[in-house]
């Protein structure tokens, strides 16, 4: 299905939860604009104007919504901070003599002011800069006026302050060195964080609840009954919420209404005070989709769904939250787990529940037309209480963010994916690598892992010690363990014959006398001695520091947990898997998923001087003969090259008989789900190659360059030059969205450099769209 809101511009939270819309002025804003400026108090007035103007309203509504001159660039705009239909906001640029160079101001209407509406229209400014061609910013404002002077504190972006007669001359650079664009990123990033928390706390935390749908339908029911434990008022009404109880106020609504009664009922909650929606009802239109996201937009609400299974809280202040189709009880704990499909989302719940795994927060986005995974990250990273994440997310909707605020995340929470592919040239497993997340071949791997990390202390490292009570379990267990490219430390063979008393003295004298981070114990059935009983009774791990996991051939179950109720990560409850094989899986992905909070900071490489301007006149000039795109002709591909640092061959260049191992090839492009990607292959060998996501850190693209010549044991000259190259390559697609795709043909001479040999590349129309600005989830749902 394909959504697409006609609103101009885009929604976004403030710092309270409220949800505002920014666009451009236009003429028909000029009213709207006039009210607004009218209504400002006397400071507000001041600060604006440096004066007290006759009439503020109509100046300021004939500046900002005459009618843009369509010949030659833009020389001022202005955009518009809207709530409840009317303008609470204003950042206006003036293009100076410089045309690389803008005058900005701000105006808040005084009832927001504290609220952060100038903040977020600055965080558009800068986008807005990015498309008109501007590299300046300049700003004049009173030395009393602290309020703007914080706006530009709080961006996180470099600034320059000269005192000027009782002003500030406030001087902002845009073309950000990559440390300075890290830290612009980190700053709005925090600030998003705070705003998606606060707008999500009527959906995972509400006070008060309504039901809508009809009682007779079976989802009905499912709700209603699942929330015969919520704590606050609970109200209930039909499928068109016409009979809704003309006193009642809510914050959460649930809506199990078909597609054609959603939207109307959505427009009825926001009336009672709703400010979240949960719309379990699948099967939506264009139309009836188009309504209930405008609904929700239009009113402030944050919408989860439709076709969402629901949320479960389980340490909500007023008890448990289960606002789903799924039974419960849960059991409380620290484990979070944001899904896409209903369906799986149940498999999970019922898994962990067999498991005795507690769950802290439990979401299902469904078609995710608001609220998607990326929402779930950001409200974790703010939750103390959750110690695992699982997540098993079926497309994106905004890649780059969601990595990024998962490697933030997954230095303090193991987070825990499912990825099929699994493969390195693929944008899906690339994208997990990048954002910290350990991804795992299917559901049943995913479960067997989160088994291991919510039940014992997680892996520090990759050493394992083995212990088997035959020669065969032993040998399985050892081929298990490296196969996963774990360590074995030790396998020690504790007989057949050893009874309970027996296996625990050899536990304990292994993990004392070797290093290592974990101990599979792999048992057999034998008779008449069943030694692992014992881990029945919980007693075998007790006040060991490593995870302990065990493989019991005869269990049923792929995994099961011995002593469930004896303590989440006490080394009582022990995971017990029927195979060596994913037993061994589920350490080896625990020590990955560990490993992350330990890796640094990957920054992106510093270039030195790269010549945009020249880039940006090139395609330019390119798309100016051709609108619909072409390819780029050799002289220009080079042009290109050479502005970002890269020597280009004018021309093909013939490589001879050169050993192919030593030819490359090197493919950026603009994805349209994943946005730019890079990948490298050496010629020949399909197996060497990787994919990234750009942009992407130095030690990313270090690992890229290595992964592609490991195999012709590269020196350490050839590895650094092409990670140069691949990082000169990268910057060029991700600042350049005309620049549709590129390829370079390359070749490692006998010096080690490596020298470009020809290539191609293509241009076509684009506008640039920030990944990171702060923005609400739009259609088309991917």
């Amino acid at each position: 299905m394909t959504i697409e809101l006609d609103t101009g511009g885009s929604y976004a939270l403030l710092t309270d939860g409220s949800c505002v819309l920014i666009r451009a002025a236009e003429p028909a804003d000029w009213q709207a604009v006039h009210d607004f400026a009218a209504a400002l108090g006397r400071a507000s007035v001041y600060r604006r104007f440096f004066g007290f103007p006759k009439y503020p309203g109509k100046l300021l509504a004939d500046a900002v919504c005459a009618p843009a001159d369509a010949a030659g660039p833009r020389t001022r705009g202005a955009l518009l901070a809207w709530l409840d239909g009317a303008v609470v906001g204003m950042a206006e640029w003036i293009r100076a003599a410089d045309p690389a160079e803008a005058e900005i101001a701000f105006v808040v209407a005084d009832r927001m002011q504290g609220r952060g509406v100038a903040t977020l229209l600055a965080e558009y400014l800068l986008d807005e800069a990015d498309r008109v061609g501007l590299h300046r910013f300049t700003a004049i404002t009173q030395g009393e006026n602290r309020a703007m002077l914080d706006v530009f504190a709080t961006l996180g972006i470099p600034v320059r302050k000269n005192w000027d007669h009782g002003t500030w001359l406030v001087t902002v650079d845009l073309d950000l060195t990559a440390t300075a664009r890290v830290a612009l990123l980190d700053a709005a990033a925090r600030r998003e964080r705070i705003a998606d928390d606060a707008s999500l706390r009527r959906l995972l935390e509400p006070g008060s609840a309504a039901v809508v749908g009809d009682q007779q339908d079976p989802a009905t029911r499912a709700v209603l009954d699942h929330l015969s434990g919520f704590a606050g008022r609970l109200w209930i009404c039909g499928p068109d919420a016409a009979d809704l109880d003309p006193e009642a106020r809510f914050e959460l609504a649930i809506i199990t209404s078909p597609p054609e009664h959603a939207a109307h009922a959505a427009q009825i909650c926001a009336g009672h005070g709703a400010r979240a929606v949960i719309a379990t009802s699948t099967a939506f239109d264009d139309a009836s989709g188009r309504a209930l996201l405008d609904a929700c937009r239009s009113a402030g609400m944050r919408l989860l769904g439709p076709g969402s299974l629901g949320v479960v809280n389980t340490a909500v202040r007023s008890g448990a939250l289960n606002a789903s189709l799924a039974p419960g009880p849960f059991l409380r704990g620290s484990v979070g787990v944001a899904v896409q499909s209903g369906g799986v989302g149940l498999a999970v719940l019922r898994h962990l529940g067999r498991l005795g795994i507690g769950i802290g927060t439990f979401a299902a986005v469904g078609d995710k037309y608001d609220v998607s995974a990326n929402d779930l990250l950001m409200h974790w990273e703010g939750d103390e209480r959750i110690r695992l994440g699982l997540l098993h997310v079926e497309s994106f909707g905004n890649p780059r963010k969601f990595a990024r605020t998962a490697r933030r995340l997954s230095r303090r929470v193991p987070l825990l994916a499912v990825d099929p592919e699994q493969s390195p040239s693929e944008a899906r497993t690339a994208l997990y690598a990048q954002a910290g997340i350990t991804a795992v071949p299917s559901m049943g791997a995913l479960v067997s892992a989160a088994a291991l990390l919510a039940h014992q202390p997680a892996p520090q490292g990759r050493r394992v010690a083995i212990l088997g009570n035959t020669r065969g379990m032993l040998s399985l267990a050892v081929q298990a363990c490296v196969k996963e490219g774990l360590e074995v430390v030790a396998a020690r063979n504790v007989t057949a014959t050893a009874d309970a008393d027996q296996l625990r003295r050899a536990l304990t004298e292994t993990v004392e006398s070797e290093s290592c981070d974990a101990v599979l114990i792999a048992l057999a059935p034998t008779v008449p001695v069943a030694p692992h009983d014992a881990l029945a009774a919980g007693s075998v791990t007790r006040n060991l520091r490593v995870p302990v996991v065990a493989v019991l051939t005869e269990q049923a179950e792929t995994v099961r947990v011995s002593s469930v109720g004896k303590g989440t990560r006490g080394g009582d409850a022990i995971p017990c898997y029927n195979d060596a094989a994913t037993a061994a899986a589920a350490l080896a992905a625990a020590a990955a998923a560990t490993a992350v909070r330990e890796r640094p900071e990957d920054p992106e490489p510093e270039l030195g001087h790269v010549d945009r301007t020249a880039v940006r006149r090139v395609i330019g000039s390119a798309l100016a003969s051709t609108p619909r795109g072409r390819s780029l002709y050799a002289s220009e591909r080079a042009e290109l090259l050479e502005a970002f640092g890269i020597a280009s061959a004018r021309g093909s260049v013939d490589d001879g008989d050169a050993n192919r191992s030593r030819r490359l090839t090197v493919t950026a492009w603009q994805d349209p789900v994943f946005g730019p990607l890079l990948t490298c292959t050496r010629d020949g060998d399909p197996d060497a190659a990787m994919t990234l996501l750009v942009p992407a850190g130095a030690g990313e693209l270090a690992g890229m360059a290595h992964t592609v010549l490991s195999e012709r044991h590269a020196t350490v000259v050839e590895g650094g030059r092409l990670a140069d190259l691949l990082a000169r390559i990268a910057a060029l697609i991700d600042d350049s969205p005309r620049l549709a795709s590129l390829r370079i043909n390359a070749a490692l001479d006998a010096s080690g450099s490596v020298r470009v040999t020809g290539g191609d590349g293509q241009v076509a129309p684009a506008q640039r769209k920030d990944p990171y600005l702060r923005r609400l989830r739009r259609a088309p749902v991917e």
